[in-house]
């Protein structure tokens, strides 16, 4: 099975495709002009995901 390691690089590289996929899905890589309604989403978003990441690892480090 996976280590400490391996649970801890396995969720952030989980943290990172959710990034990517929902950063795509909301046009933040597109060419054209960003709405304002899109970065505030984004922001949220981002939040999110370093909470999962941080609660995530302060998890695994309690293991």
């Amino acid at each position: 099975m996976l280590g400490k390691f391996g649970i801890l690089v396995a969720i952030l590289v989980m943290v990172l495709l959710f990034y990517f996929v929902i950063s795509f899905g909301a046009g933040f890589f597109s060419k054209g002009e960003k709405k304002p309604e899109i970065k505030k989403y984004l922001k949220s978003v981002n939040i999110l995901l370093i909470l999962i990441a941080v609660v995530g690892a302060i998890l695994v480090l309690f293991m």
